[in-house]
């Protein structure tokens, strides 16, 4: 049929069926051919994404062993911090309770000294208004008595500035009947 297109000589119509059908028959083979490669490079591909696959699990796998380690030692590591930090807090937690106890006997101390000094503070204070008292009491005792005296005294010398004044007038009449007696004596001389 080849020989009959190059030389130029009209196909029949059982020629044409032919050539079709072997051309069906090679796109056949040749579509067989390229399923059977493409099959070929989809089993390949298939095999290599696999083996990618498992690959990455395989790391994947590792990774989380890595993890799986890291988190372990991240566990170790806070477990002794924790430790270290509870021992630190109960040592904190102890020192806190003494110096809570030593505040605690200083302001009981401080307070019995306060209350001492709050007692001594009273007693004096009792005993100075009790000085206070007697010191107005004397005041009162030495006012009465200088307020008696001095009423005594007044009195005296009213009675003395009365018989004073009665001498002074006696006098100054003495005066007069002297001064009369004397004018006498010069007029009669």
């Amino acid at each position: 049929m080849m020989k009959k297109v190059e030389s130029g000589k009209k196909l029949t119509s059982e020629d044409l069926v032919v050539l079709m059908l072997g051309m069906f028959r090679e796109t056949n083979r040749r579509i067989d051919d390229l399923n059977k490669r493409v099959d070929t490079l989809f089993e390949a591909l298939s095999k290599r994404i696999d083996a990618l696959e498992n690959e990455i699990n395989e790391r994947f796998n590792a990774y989380d062993e890595k993890m799986a380690t890291l988190d372990k030692k991240i566990d170790d590591k806070f477990a002794i911090l924790d430790r270290k930090i509870d021992e630190r807090f109960a040592v904190l937690n102890n020192r806190i309770n003494e110096l809570d106890k030593k505040i605690d006997e200083k302001v009981i101390e401080l307070m019995r000294e306060i209350n001492e000094v709050d007692s001594k503070a009273e007693s004096r204070s009792n005993s100075l208004s009790a000085k206070i008292d007697l010191v107005n009491t004397r005041i009162d005792a030495v006012y009465s008595e200088l307020s008696r005296r001095i009423n005594e005294l007044r009195d005296k010398m009213d009675a003395s500035n009365k018989v004073l004044g009665e001498r002074i007038d006696r006098l100054y009449e003495l005066l007069g009947r002297i001064y009369e007696a004397l004018i006498r004596q010069v007029g009669n001389a």
